[in-house]
This record gives structure tokens, sequence and C-alpha cells, in this order.
């Protein structure tokens, strides 16, 4: 029902996440399987020393915001060999949303993202941002198969929201049946309130890419 509420604008509440973490250290999250989150299905937020590992996250593939792990203004964090079925990124590393983030300034440092498979029709296989506002610094995506998604990895920013996103390494990738394999773009236009402030704009730099293939379908004769 939480999808079909909030696509036709009768949710009067916000949706919950079904696992979120504050101010949490020494997480170990393991062995289980979670289905149909309202919203992102775990949420690890200002957290330390997290493991998730060996989840599997079921989500209709139409759901929007199904997000399968977000770690958020948190460090320390390895996510690795999970399978996520979700309507929007499988992982989201983010760090705070415009002027509360950079007021905030918690960042998300030293994520390690490895062996997760799954699908998302519409989304991207790995997400950094766009709530970023904290900052995002050493980020590891590496040993991935990626297949059946609309984005392998994104990184995406908007205007508004300051803070930067720097030193992140993708290596020992592989592509297949991916629309778009790599995309830096802006998010969704979308902010917390009217007081955001255009002039605060992210700063990206540092970004390693190596080892990626992208396998074709139907390759030429």
């Amino acid at each position: 029902m939480w999808w079909d509420l909030w696509g036709n604008r009768t949710l009067k509440n916000t949706r919950c996440h079904l696992v979120e973490l504050v101010n949490s250290h020494n997480i170990l999250i393991s062995n289980l399987t979670f289905r149909n989150s309202p919203f992102w299905t775990i949420h690890p937020v200002y957290c330390s020393n997290v493991v998730i590992r060996d989840m599997t996250i079921l989500a209709p593939l139409y759901a929007p915001n199904t997000d399968g792990i977000d770690p958020d203004s948190s460090t320390n964090v390895c996510i690795e060999d999970c399978y996520i079925e979700s309507g929007d990124d499988l992982v989201a590393v983010k760090s705070g949303w415009d002027q509360y983030g950079i007021a905030t300034a918690k960042p998300s440092v030293n994520i390690t993202v490895r062996r997760v498979s799954g699908t998302t029709p519409t989304c991207s296989r790995i997400g950094i941002g766009s709530e970023m506002s904290g900052g995002i610094s050493h980020v590891l995506v590496e040993d991935m198969y990626i297949r059946d998604s609309a984005t392998g990895v994104r990184i995406k920013t908007d205007k508004g929201r300051g803070g930067y996103i720097t030193n992140i390494t993708i290596q020992n990738v592989v592509m297949e049946r991916v629309k778009v394999p790599l995309r830096f773009s802006r998010g969704t236009n979308d902010h917390p309130d009217e007081k955001w402030d255009p002039n605060a704009l992210p700063l990206v730099r540092g970004i390693r890419i190596s080892n990626v293939v992208r396998i074709r379908e139907n390759p030429p004769c």
C-alpha cells in the first residue's frame, strides 16, 4: 500500500526506513532477508565500523525510493556479497541534504562496496549522492558484475548541495545489459525547503576508474 498511497499523493506521513541505525558503532548485519521496505531498506546514519554482508533485500521493481543500503554520514563501512532488487539505487552513499548537511558537516568516509548483485530497472547499482552536503571521500567500489540495471555506477550532485565527492576508486567491474555504465550527473533538483543556497556548488575530484568492461549483447561479426 505504501507505493500506491505515495503515487496518488494520499500518503499523509513520511514513509519509514525498514532498518535505521543512528549514532551506532561496531555493527554487523548479516544473513537476513528484508522485503518490501516502504522507503530505504538499511540506513546507517552517523555510524562507524559497519559491516553489511550476505544480505538479501527485495522490493518490487516499480516501488519508488526503495534503496537497498544507504550509508549516510558514516565512517568505515563495508558492504559485500549482497543481493538486492529495488526500484531505486541498490547501494547509495550519502552525507546529508543541502544546508542541513552542510551545517552538520558529518562526511561519509572509508566506504567499501564489493560483490553486490541484483537489478534495478530505473536507477544505479551503486550511487554516490545526490545528498552529499556533508562530504563523501575514500569510497572503493570493486569486484562487481553488474547486469540488468539502468546505470552501473552514478555520481550525482546538485546545486545547493555544497559538499564534496573526492577520492573515489571504481575498479574490476564487468557490466552486461546496462544502459549507462558510468554516469556523472545532477540529481533531481529536490530540496528540503526553500532555504537552500543556489550558490552552494559541490566539488567533485579524484575519481579513479580502472578495469571496467562492458559486454555487448550482439557484438559485430
